[in-house]
């Protein structure tokens, strides 16, 4: 009997130390990856900012060569997060501290998880990793001593600005002891520190290319007052009914690529408080190429006629008016192409061989002079006459802020004040202005700035 016992005992530790040594169990807690196809031990460790050795001793692994797809693997060094590791696009109003609270995990793990060196300088569109947890349910609480809306979102995992103070529907980020306060039962669509009455705003595409026009779409509780800026551009946002409002934008195709900032202030319609956040938004490069030097009159490169044209035209353009007049994409405003151009919108441009520190600000059209010239979508007309460096010039005005411009015309058969519908006559092709010879110069601005037109032709903004 003795015997027999000792043999069940012998066999029991013999299990328990090959238990031990399966690599299916990890010695050690913390977030876990899901191995793709592809992968390999070193590739995730510099992903994640470990060892291989490391990820061995924590995995029980003995050869890093035995990884197989869909095999979970645990990341170690990331204490106080759990659940498996996810990577999602980081959206306006997040930064280090709003995701901690909407993951409940610790910012600090999560900072060294991200490698982030600025917690408040996360940009729109920057892949972050996180984990999948859960969301607790709809809680009335009551305010203690020493606590606060900051406290009471980390202990919920929810967006601080979601607190429904019980008496008053103004949001704030301080309450009063023993006052109620209820946190919301989901803030999984609230993963950013968006201010009440904000339930959302987007930012497309992001990142952004030189040359692109932006669409900025927010979504609020009730009526409020937005504003804002990029690049100390101000952005202009307008009513789009059903508790949205829009703003276009455009961006610059001389700005150098990297991060700018973008700015939002909200509050309510009649005024009583703001508040403004601000956020890195990056842009990319256009990939533009270079134009051939370019010979033209002397007088249209000279900065005494071309800086104070440019202001005109900026005066002119920076109005964004209500309502918007166009429907679905834009129309050619000339039928006079085959599908190429001479001049396309951000190619550099040299005048004079006096170097590349300019751009092609539109698209340019072939056609001699008297080809028929059509307005590309309905609006109101602005500006019609001569200028130095733009020749004989049409300006049509749009709505919210976008409008479109037609240079070097030989006549123009419209005034300003006067309305237009799309497909309308507005002028004729001619060689005005700093010109090498006939064709149709168009421009289409957005928020002040020139645009890429093949985007206004190809697809419907907003």
């Amino acid at each position: 009997m003795r015997s027999t016992n000792a043999t069940h005992l012998v066999l029991l530790l013999l299990v328990g130390l090959l238990l031990t040594a399966s690599p299916a169990l990890a010695q050690e807690s913390g977030p876990v990856y899901l191995i793709q196809a592809g992968d390999t031990l070193s590739a995730i460790a510099r992903t994640f900012g470990t060892t291989v050795d490391a990820l061995m001793a924590a995995n029980g692994l003995t050869n890093p060569a035995s990884i197989q797809p869909g095999q979970s693997l645990t990341i170690p060094g990331f204490e106080g997060i759990s659940g498996i590791l996810t990577t999602h696009q980081v959206q306006v109003g997040d930064n280090l501290e709003s995701l901690a609270l909407a993951l409940a995990a610790p910012s600090e793990a999560l900072g060294r998880l991200n490698r982030v060196l600025h917690p408040d300088r996360l940009y729109i569109g920057q892949s972050f990793i996180s984990a999948e947890v859960g969301v607790g349910s709809p809680t009335s609480l009551q305010v203690a001593v020493g606590n606060g809306a900051i406290a009471i979102a980390a202990d919920r995992g929810v967006n601080p600005w979601r607190l429904q103070p019980m008496v008053e529907s103004e949001p704030r980020l301080w309450f009063v002891p023993g006052e109620l306060v209820v946190a919301p039962a989901d803030d999984s669509q609230e993963r950013g520190s968006l201010p009440a009455p904000l339930t959302g705003l987007q930012v497309g595409p992001a990142p952004a290319t030189q040359g692109q026009t932006l669409i900025f779409e927010a979504q609020a509780e009730y009526e409020v007052a937005l504003s804002g800026s990029l690049n100390g551009k101000a952005l202009h946002f307008m009513p789009a009914g059903d508790g949205s409002w829009i703003a276009l934008q455009g961006v610059h195709a001389l700005a150098d690529p990297g991060l700018y900032d973008l700015s939002v202030s909200v509050g309510p319609a009649d005024g009583g408080w703001s508040y403004t956040f601000q956020q890195p938004f990056p842009v990319r490069s256009g990939g533009y190429g270079f134009d051939p030097v370019l010979y033209v009159p002397e007088e249209t490169v000279k900065s005494d006629n071309t800086t104070p044209e440019d202001a005109q035209i900026a005066q002119l353009v920076a109005p964004a008016t209500e309502p918007k007049r166009w429907q679905g994409p834009f129309a050619f405003p000339s039928n006079y192409f085959t599908e190429s151009f001479p001049s396309v919108f951000g190619t550099r441009r040299n005048y004079n061989n006096t170097g590349y520190t300019g751009y092609h600000t539109g698209l340019d059209f072939y056609g001699g002079i008297g080809v028929t010239i059509v307005a590309p979508a309905p609006g109101t007309v602005v500006f019609s006459g001569l200028l130095t460096v733009r020749g004989l010039t049409t300006i049509i005005d749009h709505g919210w802020g976008v409008y479109t411009l037609y240079l070097h015309q030989s006549e123009t058969m419209i005034e300003a004040g006067q309305q237009v519908e799309t497909g309308d006559a507005i002028g004729l092709v001619g060689a005005s202005g700093r010109v090498t010879g006939p064709h149709l110069h168009w421009e289409v601005q957005v928020g002040g700035v020139p645009v890429q037109p093949l985007d206004w032709v190809e697809r419907a903004y907003p």
